[in-house]
């Protein structure tokens, strides 16, 4: 029962990662490519855990484990310079000097140097059973392994509540604050992350298509990006 809900999980990413790509020849940039690359990921984690009880405990299983944690080391921390792109694409000027630039840089290097000491070059995997899945979770003894994802996190709902009282614009902040929430609870109830994951990524898109450029074509015919994605 519970590997039917990652399989759904993994075609809700799916179907976000083709909603955001779609938006990828109008903005080229990090405010859709981030976005479409952390779903695509997904699609893969959740799919490997759904099938992990089928599959079984073995060389196999546990090769496909291993992107699931390379994808997290290396794409979660570029939300941060996601978020500097979203306050950008809102208007908010300070999220356009040199200073923020360069600390969401340093922080998503720091970030993605934690997470490849953890999830890529101390990664021992083991297998683990949980309400009738099975999947193979990083073992390592390191006090960083789950720190990465926290402050992408709460960088993610910072830029969401400033963009939120700068524009109006709720969604980021809510949907933000659900993962961060569910991300406690998810070390005894796994699904729950992977279900905030959803709600978060649901909440990347909406901030997509509210502040997606307008092509020079919608902008001399006076329409917004509020207008053109509702």
């Amino acid at each position: 029962m519970i590997s039917s809900v990652f399989a759904v999980l993994a075609v809700a990413q799916l179907c976000l990662a083709v909603a955001v790509g779609r938006h990828l020849r109008a903005a080229p940039g990090l405010l859709v490519a981030v976005p479409t690359l952390v779903c695509a990921a997904l699609v893969w984690d959740n799919g490997v855990i759904a099938l992990g009880s089928s599959v079984g405990a073995g060389p196999l299983l546990e090769s496909l484990s291993v992107p699931r944690f390379v994808a997290h080391a290396l794409l979660t921390p570029l939300l941060v310079l996601w978020s500097l792109s979203a306050a950008e694409h809102a208007g908010l000027h300070r999220a356009k000097g040199k200073g923020a630039r360069g600390a969401a840089v340093g922080l998503t290097v720091l970030l993605v140097a934690a997470g490849v000491l953890h999830d890529i070059l101390g990664l021992a995997l083991r297998a683990e059973r949980w309400a009738h899945t099975l999947r193979y979770v990083n073992d390592a003894a390191s006090p960083t392994g789950p720190l990465p994802a926290i402050v992408t996190g709460l960088v993610v709902l910072s830029a969401g509540i400033v963009v939120w009282r700068s524009t109006g614009f709720v969604w980021l902040a809510v949907t933000a604050a659900v993962m961060v929430t569910v991300s406690g609870a998810a070390v005894q109830v796994p699904v729950l992350g992977n279900a905030g994951e959803v709600v978060l990524n649901v909440g990347l898109l909406l901030t997509v298509r509210r502040f997606l450029p307008v092509s020079p074509r919608r902008a001399r015919a006076g329409v917004t990006p509020a207008e053109a994605h509702p």
